[in-house]
């Protein structure tokens, strides 16, 4: 059975309202509605997205430094050595 609206919170009654709005759109409306949303998370991920995208270099010069501190079986000097030479060439550091 559903809740009577007298009992109904302050929250749960914003939520019936826009849903009630929504029930009253026709096709059209919602489409448009939905387009809109969905384009504004695009735009908002692509933003968040861009923002927390490190400086160029940085995230090489990091991996390398913790390669260099940290004992980890299988690379050696000689593999750090590799990738550092191979990073500088192509623009990474």
């Amino acid at each position: 059975m559903a809740k009577r609206s007298c009992r109904r919170t302050t929250d749960e009654n914003l939520i019936h309202k826009k849903a009630v709005e929504m029930r009253k759109k026709t096709d059209e409306q919602l489409v448009h509605y939905v387009e809109d949303r969905v384009e504004k998370a695009r735009s908002e991920g692509f933003n968040c997205g861009k923002a927390s995208v490190p400086k160029t270099g940085e995230g090489a010069k990091e991996f390398i430094a913790f390669l260099q501190l940290n004992k980890i079986p299988g690379i050696g000097a000689v593999t750090i050595n590799k990738l550092i030479k191979v990073a500088e060439e192509n623009g990474y550091l």
